[in-house]
């Protein structure tokens, strides 16, 4: 597992990638930076990410997280951890803080995923025949294809949230835009067949009482997904610790916004999280 980690501060904030999410390390780059200066910051990549390897083991919220606390005790990181999530992640966040609670210190979560009746209905089609097409060598054809037309609808959002950011060149944009050529492999497309699955888990969670909790989420979800804020706020126990907030942007919304991320992280965690 490819596993970045910044800075040397008394919290450890946990970044975890979306799906599919090309690569996570150097998406992440302009927020881990900013919250590296008072944090220890662990980008992870899970498998099928990035740099790290496959797996055939299922992509259940459970793997995942397992996978990623035994990572992190690896590396002799330990909790209690301020878990970070984009997206799909916010899912294995929710497991996490269900089943681990006490491995876990806060969540702020980046227009992350909640149980909704749409995800737990059903996935993407594609997944099944992604891989015939993975054998002789199509994704790649399907990637340029998709960059012009949006065919799988895998990088509107990623390409216009980059474009957004002034911290990526426009040759940095385009490679990170290629690295959608390998990132449907095996481990990733069952991570996506088994969406449903997940998103189901995680029906009627929500967070434990003492757990502080904010919730940044993107306008753009906001107009698409009718259940994305009112997921969110269901998943609130206790108010006066857990927040929604909404932010103008994309579904990437830390590509252009890592500075306002990085400081509404900090006045929140400082507010709520007593340093160990």
């Amino acid at each position: 597992m490819s596993v970045s980690v910044q800075g040397s501060g008394p919290r450890t904030i946990v970044l975890l990638p979306g799906l599919a999410t090309p690569e996570p390390i150097l998406g992440f780059t302009p927020l881990a930076e900013r919250l590296a200066e008072l944090n220890t910051v662990v980008t992870v990549e899970p498998f099928g990410l990035g740099l790290s390897d496959g797996t055939d083991d299922p992509r259940t919220s459970e793997a995942i997280v397992d996978e990623t606390r035994a990572a992190l005790r690896q590396l002799g990181l330990r909790g209690p951890y301020v878990l970070m999530p984009h997206s799909i992640s916010g899912l294995y966040a929710m497991w996490w803080t269900t089943h681990h609670p006490d491995e876990v210190a806060a969540v702020v979560g980046l227009d992350d995923e909640r149980y909704t009746s749409d995800g737990a209905d059903g996935s993407p089609d594609w997944p099944s025949w992604m891989a015939g097409v993975n054998a002789v060598g199509g994704t790649r054809d399907l990637i340029a294809l998709d960059k012009s037309t949006d065919y799988l609808g895998l990088v509107a959002d990623y390409r216009a949230s980059l474009g957004d950011a002034a911290e990526y060149t426009l040759d940095q944009q385009d490679l990170y835009l290629r690295a959608y050529s390998w990132v449907l492999n095996p481990t990733v497309l069952d991570e996506m067949a088994r969406g449903a699955e997940n998103v189901r888990a995680a029906e009627g969670a929500v967070f434990p009482p003492t757990l502080p909790a904010l919730s940044i989420l993107a306008a753009s979800s906001l107009e698409v997904e009718p259940e994305w804020e009112p997921s969110h706020r269901a998943a609130i126990s206790n108010p006066a610790i857990q927040q929604v907030a909404i932010m103008d942007g994309h579904h990437y919304l830390f590509h252009a916004h890592a500075a306002a991320i990085a400081e509404m992280t900090k006045r929140f965690l400082d507010e709520h999280v007593e340093i160990r």
